[in-house]
């Protein structure tokens, strides 16, 4: 890793890369995202598998000038993942680097996905675990982390607050290799900790990890009144607690995980996945062709859902959540004193939306959570303890359905009550937006302007939303 490929020929470089450049004929040459929302054709691809392998790529694109981009499994609703320029496909950099159960630390290649991550860790003597997720486990920690990705639990920060420290390759002459932390070079930690890939190419992630835990979570149903009347006592209530909204059904479930020392007692049920997938689906693409029958869904979807359960499992599993079918997602996060009002401002509109033969018709739940406030800059809880609101609009067999006009009045919503988008989302903010409502957000320029000044790593996604140029919003829009 410590080459010095300043003394290597472009020449060399294109020979040592040959063996990872995925032909344009091969599939894994075009990408497209989780939801298929998202689709580009990049110039180049590679496939890396050694950290060398990824300094040689950006050594070589910082000579020819080229633009390059690092993606993992591409979860992300957005085109965040998206470029026209070259593309990194980060799955071949996996597995553990070290363990250090002193120091309660685990650091891992940075296209790990969390599924490895997790069986690593619970594979290990004692068993170990990240201490909070969110509510998949599809993606890299890599990508993860470049967003600043978030679980709930008002006691608990974005994941991102959890890293001791990232190895990057910069985009300088000879890719130098850096390790950087809250000692070392410590606003390039700051800015890499949500870093939208723009900060340098993530190579290892060394996060906090404690002993591995169960979770009993309870879920209960409630009315709406009931939630919004005691939001500030629910969202302390237990260690971790989401909220999930049924419009449609007039209700919504609470969750409840604390960690236990019971046994395991994890349920599965498959009439119970017949019916909230198969028969679901189903009655949603029924719904695309006659929108009036949207409603009977959403309580269809509420009467399978309003059930008290009790479950206990590896904590990984109960936090995790089933995302059911390709979806148009997006999700705000807001100053945790302004949810009620939010919430609540958010039910008039939905419910004079259902009351109008032509409104729109929204899809289910609204998933509410929350995190404790950090100083990652661009972590939209940065400074706040945060509620976080989140919309789906279901994609049935992956057929497109409308969604932009709901997803614009929504932002329009949550930005009037000081709202930040999630960076993996789909956003419309530029840079004078982002300014007003992140303090550190020309800090963040300035580092990418010192480990980048050619601007290699900038995506289309940063260039829009970070420099500010005209890139269209739609120009990765799968058709």
């Amino acid at each position: 890793m410590s080459e010095d490929l300043g003394a290597v020929s472009s020449q060399q470089l294109q020979q040592s890369l040959e063996s990872i450049s995925i032909p344009t004929s091969s599939p894994q040459a075009t990408f497209t995202n989780w939801a298929k929302t998202f689709k580009c054709q990049p110039q180049r691809v590679f496939a890396p598998t050694t950290a060398l392998q990824c300094r040689q790529i950006i050594e070589l694109a910082r000579r020819e000038g080229a633009r390059v981009h690092p993606v993992g499994v591409g979860h992300s609703p957005s085109d965040l993942a998206c470029t026209n320029g070259w593309l990194i496909r980060m799955e071949g950099l996996k597995g553990v680097v070290k363990i250090n159960y002193e120091k309660h630390s685990a650091t891992f290649m940075a296209g790990t996905t969390l599924h490895q991550v997790h069986s690593s860790l619970a594979a290990t003597s004692p068993p170990m675990a990240l201490p909070n997720i969110g509510s998949i486990s599809d993606q890299t920690i890599g990508g993860l982390i470049s967003t600043a990705s978030h679980g709930s639990g008002v006691t608990f920060p974005v994941l991102s607050q959890h890293v001791r420290s990232l190895v990057l390759v910069l985009p300088l002459p000879g890719a130098p290799v850096v390790k950087v932390s809250p000692n070392d070079d410590p606003d390039l930690f700051k800015a890499s900790l949500c870093g939208l890939g723009a900060t340098g190419l993530m190579l290892e992630v060394e996060i906090e990890v404690e002993e591995a835990f169960r979770l009993k979570e309870t879920k209960e149903p409630k009315s709406v009144d009931e939630v919004l009347d005691n939001l500030d006592e629910i969202k302390k209530s237990a260690e971790h607690v989401r909220v999930w909204w049924y419009p449609d059904g007039k209700g919504m479930i609470v969750g409840r995980a604390n960690r236990t020392y019971q046994p395991a007692q994890p349920t599965t049920s498959l009439l119970a996945h017949i019916l909230g997938f198969h028969v679901t689906q189903f009655f949603l693409f029924v719904s695309r062709i006659f929108p009036s029958f949207t409603p009977f869904v959403g309580r269809w979807a509420w009467w399978l859902s309003k059930q008290e359960s009790e479950v206990v499992d590896d904590g990984y599993k109960i936090l995790n959540f089933d995302c059911l079918f390709p979806q148009y997602a997006l999700e705000w996060a807001i100053d945790a004193s302004q949810a009620k009002q939010c919430l609540e401002e958010m039910r008039v509109w939905l419910d004079q939306e259902a009351a109008d033969h032509d409104g729109l018709r929204v899809h289910f739940p609204i998933e509410i959570r929350w995190s404790a406030q950090d100083d990652i800059w661009l972590s939209p809880s940065y400074g706040r303890e945060t509620c976080w609101i989140g919309v789906v609009t279901y994609r049935p067999y992956g057929l497109a359905v409308p969604y932009r006009k709901f997803h614009e009045k929504f932002a329009s919503l949550l930005a009037s009550h000081g709202g930040r988008p999630h960076w993996a989302k789909q956003h419309s903010l530029r840079p004078k937006d982002l300014e007003v409502i992140y303090p550190k957000f020309n800090d963040f320029r300035s580092v990418l302007q010192r480990v980048d000044p050619n601007a290699i790593m900038r995506s289309e996604n940063v260039r829009r939303h970070i420099d500010g140029e005209n890139v269209p919003d739609r120009v990765f829009k799968a058709r």
